[in-house]
């Protein structure tokens, strides 16, 4: 008896696109918790630790917080920017990688709403591989790391449900 294994393909259109280091047709909501030109060469993905997304979103508004990405994407998928993709934001803290120390001049940061334990929801994983596609096609990134990969002994985001099989390809190596 043969036994059929289902396999999923996912398509993902990559309908957005980055113009004057801004994605085009999605919620821009400037935070002041930034400062300094950076040339991005990697994505560090985080989970925000939130309840819900406006929360997270108006904790990185407030001058106070010290915290900031450049992109928030909440469970339902909304797509809100918080700053320009060569501004340097505050997501990274005391960070290192592959040689290079303080990720903040070195990437864009984006936030995924989540507390840290649940599930990420399709739409948002979706809508995620959209925005880094859009930012591989516009920038010279060299690898989507997490939050953890470069403060490994403070940071345990994305998380260990974070679907790390569906971003790692999508770094084209040469």
């Amino acid at each position: 008896m043969k036994r059929l294994i289902e396999v999923k393909t996912y398509v993902i259109k990559r309908d957005m696109n980055i113009k004057e280091d801004q994605l085009v047709g999605v919620s821009y909501r400037e935070t002041p918790n930034k400062g300094g030109i950076i040339q991005p060469i990697y994505i560090i993905m985080h989970y925000d630790g939130a309840s819900n997304g406006s929360s997270a979103i108006h904790w990185m508004l407030d001058p106070k917080s010290k915290v900031s990405a450049h992109v928030h994407i909440g469970r339902d998928g909304l797509v809100t920017q918080l700053a320009a993709f060569n501004i340097k934001c505050w997501h990274a803290g005391q960070s290192s990688w592959a040689g290079l120390k303080d990720l903040n001049r070195y990437s864009i940061g984006i936030e995924l709403q989540n507390k840290g334990s649940e599930l990420y929801s399709e739409i948002q994983i979706n809508k995620a591989i959209e925005v880094c596609q859009a930012i591989i096609a516009h920038y010279p990134i060299r690898e989507i790391l997490g939050h953890n990969d470069i403060a490994p002994a403070r940071k345990e985001d994305p998380g260990i449900q974070f679907p790390w099989m569906k971003f790692k390809p999508l770094i084209k190596k040469e």
